[in-house]
């Protein structure tokens, strides 16, 4: 079998790679609720079937150029129910997408032979805080072109442009209008700084492409004004004994990426609230900073950590409206003893507070803490890079302050206790 495979993948040219997660949990009122996972971290808090494959056909390679077609497919398979049909459903929680489709080649381009070129549905690399499962930079992408991985000075230089169009409202909500929007993305990555550690420099620029009448809406006020937008990151990391790491980052934006900023939970950068555009988005600019990764503090015991303070001046809030101002912060950490190679026990331990002041001087406040006692099947020691696993968990959630988002578990609680048992896969 190890011929075979190794035949199909180095002969043939077709490997397959993916990821999921599936589980089962109850809560001691009815079924289990996710509440604040981006801020409160992902163990014994996130109860969705996420997936996503990944098809690689080689398609060239001659003469030090190679040609490879990508294809990648992704989405949630629903488990409240037994029947788990895919569809549109606004209701349905049974989703499919093409999240890339794709040719990449290299050894086309004289000038950096050994980088990658690619055209079609794609991103450049998304840097995850997988610990709370949002990216701190991603590009959402219908289609785009690009080049990775060029070897250019010390480091290594990429760019992409990426078409991802937005549905702009109307002031009064009753329509959109589907306005095209691109973005530049450019990275120069792997500065060496010190022994085992590197910075990485990147910036991103999203704006739109308007028809005259598009235009027109704006100037006569009965759209909403879709505002071109600007981050800037920075990251320092610095590699662990034991392939342990930590990162630290620096992010700066503006208007609607500053938005996402101030989301209190999922907080990946976009220039939309999903596709739609709405709000009367200033100039105002947003700070975060960022520190994510693992260390061993013994040799029997390893932790992971994801924190983030964030802070946003005069910004447009999905929460609290425009010109607001927020403070908030995110802790948690999830330290575990390693028994062996295959067993791992921990606890996860996470606290948020956001505070949103609105416009008009009003203080709005989002709070909540989490604790999480684990025992996990594993295949190596790591918390954030081996798979797979399977975790037995319960978990105890309370929400401090809900005056953000409002939610209650079911019984209009502010707390609940779930246990239950998740796998986790990737391969």
């Amino acid at each position: 079998m190890k011929d075979i495979s190794t035949y199909i993948k180095d002969d043939i040219g077709f490997s397959y790679e993916g990821y999921f997660r599936s589980g089962w949990a109850a809560a001691n009122r009815g079924s289990a609720q996710t509440y604040a996972a981006g801020s409160l971290g992902r163990f014994g808090n996130e109860m969705s079937g996420w997936f996503d494959l990944t098809l690689n056909q080689r398609v060239y390679n001659q003469d030090g150029k190679t040609a490879n077609a990508i294809v990648t497919y992704d989405g949630n398979v629903g488990e409240q129910y037994n029947d788990a049909w895919f569809g549109d459903d606004t209701g349905n929680e049974n989703i499919m997408q093409f999240s890339d489709i794709f040719l990449t080649t290299r050894g086309f381009l004289p000038f950096a032979p050994e980088a990658d070129f690619w055209v079609g549905k794609h991103k450049l690399p998304e840097y995850e805080i997988q610990m709370l499962d949002w990216k701190s930079l991603t590009t959402q992408v219908a289609a785009g072109v690009g080049i990775q991985n060029w070897d250019l000075g010390v480091g290594q230089f990429d760019a992409s442009v990426s078409r991802n169009d937005i549905d702009v409202y109307s002031r009064d909500f009753s329509r959109t209008t589907q306005m095209n929007t691109n973005s530049v993305d450019l990275r120069y990555r792997n500065i060496p700084l010190w022994e085992n550690g590197s910075l990485s420099l990147m910036g991103k620029y999203a704006f739109a492409n308007k028809t005259d009448a598009q235009k027109s809406n704006e100037s006569n006020n009965t759209f909403f004004e879709l505002k071109d937008t600007w981050m800037g990151t920075a990251i320092i990391r610095q590699n662990l004994p034991r392939d342990t790491f930590n990162e630290f980052t620096l992010q700066v934006a503006n208007n609607s990426y500053a938005s996402s900023f101030a989301n209190f939970s999922g907080a990946s950068n976009s220039m939309g609230n999903g596709r739609y555009y709405y709000g009367e988005q200033t100039d105002g600019k947003a700070w975060r900073l960022i520190s994510q990764g693992e260390m061993y503090l013994s040799d029997n015991i390893i932790m992971a950590n994801a924190l983030v303070w964030s802070h946003g001046n005069d910004v447009y809030s999905y929460e609290s409206g425009a010109h607001s101002d927020f403070n908030s912060i995110r802790t948690v950490i999830r330290p575990a003893w390693i028994w062996d190679t295959w067993n791992q026990t921990g606890v996860e331990l996470a606290w948020f507070t956001q505070k949103n002041k609105t416009e008009q001087g009003v203080s709005l406040k989002e709070s909540g803490y989490k604790t999480t006692l684990y025992h996990a099947l594993k295949v190596g020691p790591s918390l954030l890079g081996s798979r797979p696993e399977i975790r037995f968990y319960g978990t105890y959630l309370n929400i401090t302050d809900n005056e953000l988002s409002n939610f209650k578990f079911n019984d209009n609680s502010n707390n609940e206790f779930m246990a239950g048992v998740q796998a986790e896969v990737w391969w």
